[in-house]
Order: structure tokens, then C-alpha cells, then sequence
């Protein structure tokens, strides 16, 4: 569907699939799920939040206080 590969997340019932398309990958993904017999029980797009383009361009989660925990760790 895209770079990168759907997450499943089993504790919650989810499976997540990144859409950099928008909604034509979510189109792509529902007729996918549709050839292959499976009937979700719902569906949402959601846009990235602030914090998801942090971690994305940074690999780190962002901290109140601005500083990534990994690096006072090594300090």
C-alpha cells in the first residue's frame, strides 16, 4: 500500500496501514480487504498529528521539557 508495511495491533483489534495517499489508499486498502473476504468493523483516516511528524522526521518521541531522554541518558 505504500514504504511502509501495516502494524498490527492486537490489543486493541487494529490494524493500522499508513495512507500517504490519503484517501485513495484507504480506497486501495478497502478494496483489497474486500477481494480478500475480510469485512472491517470499522474505519478510520486520520491526518498526523503534530507529534507524529516529530517522531517521524526526528525517531524520537518529543518531551515536555525539549529534551530527548536518550541523550541525557548518555550525559
Amino acid at each position: 500500500m505504500g514504504a511502509e508495511d501495516p502494524t498490527d495491533d492486537r490489543h486493541h483489534s487494529k490494524i493500522l496501514v499508513p495512507a500517504p495517499d490519503g484517501a485513495a489508499t484507504l480506497a486501495e486498502t478497502l478494496r483489497r480487504l474486500e477481494d480478500a473476504g475480510v469485512v472491517p468493523q470499522d474505519v478510520t483516516l486520520r491526518k498526523p498529528t503534530l507529534d507524529d511528524v516529530f517522531l517521524a522526521l526526528t525517531g524520537h518521541a518529543a518531551t515536555a521539557n525539549g529534551h530527548n531522554r536518550s541523550k541525557e541518558a548518555t550525559r
